[in-house]
């Protein structure tokens, strides 16, 4: 007969010999399969991307404030970086206000970065892990970087010089 002590320790045995045999859910991506999945994850999202090379898509996008803008969809390896280019650096001044003003968006806004490329173009980007990645979450991704552009173009307009 078991006793209290050794009825809870079978069943914590049980418990982690079922957790450790359950099958992970998270979909592992090999070498290529990134893209593959990607294309998949835009078919269901709804969106129309256009692909561009094996690993980069763009669609073009209207905004209310940002008029007319691209948005990359990128893979290297296990990784799906999504951006906008903001602004293009020969329009953005070298100035403490429109610096306070970009850091201050990497505060209020969700789950996106505000930086500068290798150019030094201004942009906003989401990273996120193919591997675990679903349409739903990608939707959110495109929705989230799209209306985060928008909105940081409407902040900084008033800064940048014209093209």
């Amino acid at each position: 007969m078991l006793t209290r002590v050794g009825f809870r320790a079978m069943t914590g045995m049980i418990l982690a010999a079922a957790l450790a045999a359950a099958p992970a859910y998270a979909q592992e991506v090999g070498p290529g399969g990134g893209a593959a999945k990607v294309d998949q994850l835009m078919k269901a999202s709804g969106y129309d991307f256009s692909r561009k090379t094996d690993s980069v898509w763009v669609q073009d996008f209207t905004g209310k404030n940002l008029k007319n803008f691209r948005l990359v969809v990128a893979i290297q390896d296990d990784v799906l970086v999504t951006f906008v280019t903001v602004a293009a650096k020969k329009r953005m001044p070298v100035n403490t206000a429109f610096m306070v003003k970009l850091l201050r968006y990497n505060s209020t806004l969700d789950r996106v970065k505000i930086g500068y490329d290798d150019d030094g173009d201004l942009f906003v980007r989401c990273d996120a892990s193919v591997r675990v990645l679903d349409a739903k979450e990608f939707h959110s991704i495109v929705d989230q970087v799209s209306a985060a552009s928008d909105e940081v173009y409407k902040g900084i307009a008033e800064y940048l010089n014209e093209e």
